[in-house]
């Protein structure tokens, strides 16, 4: 059957499998977006505030980037990482109705994503 829509290509999304293990897949999903733009602001020397390097995400964006999760399955990874001491929410929008959630991690959420990196490479 074609709906006349263009194909898209198939997604293919590496995680953490200890984060998934401990929080859940969808907050392993949203911890490696999140690292991955973190590194790449890092590179290029954006979103640093108060010596650490953020990536700004509004839920909206993140459903956007990742349509296999559902609002509840983004909601629910990101308190997760929170309360774990993964991830630190910070608020640096220029508007108060901005909303957009700015996001990095703590020092015990790097080391837990760099282990992970390195088993990737090992």
């Amino acid at each position: 059957l074609h709906t006349g829509r263009k194909e898209e290509k198939p997604l293919i999304q590496k995680f953490n499998t200890g984060i998934a293990r401990r929080y859940g897949i969808a907050a392993a999903l949203l911890a490696e977006v999140i690292w991955t733009e973190i590194k790449e602001n890092e590179f290029h020397g954006r979103c640093q505030y108060d010596g650490e390097t953020w990536m700004c995400c509004s839920r909206k964006m993140f459903l956007i980037r990742m349509p296999y999760l559902t609002k509840h399955m983004v909601s629910t990874g990101l308190a997760r990482l929170k309360r774990a001491g993964v991830l630190i929410k910070g608020e640096w929008n220029k508007g108060q109705s901005d909303r957009t959630g700015w996001y990095t991690f703590t020092p015990y959420g790097r080391k837990v994503m760099e282990e992970s990196e390195d088993e990737d490479y090992a």
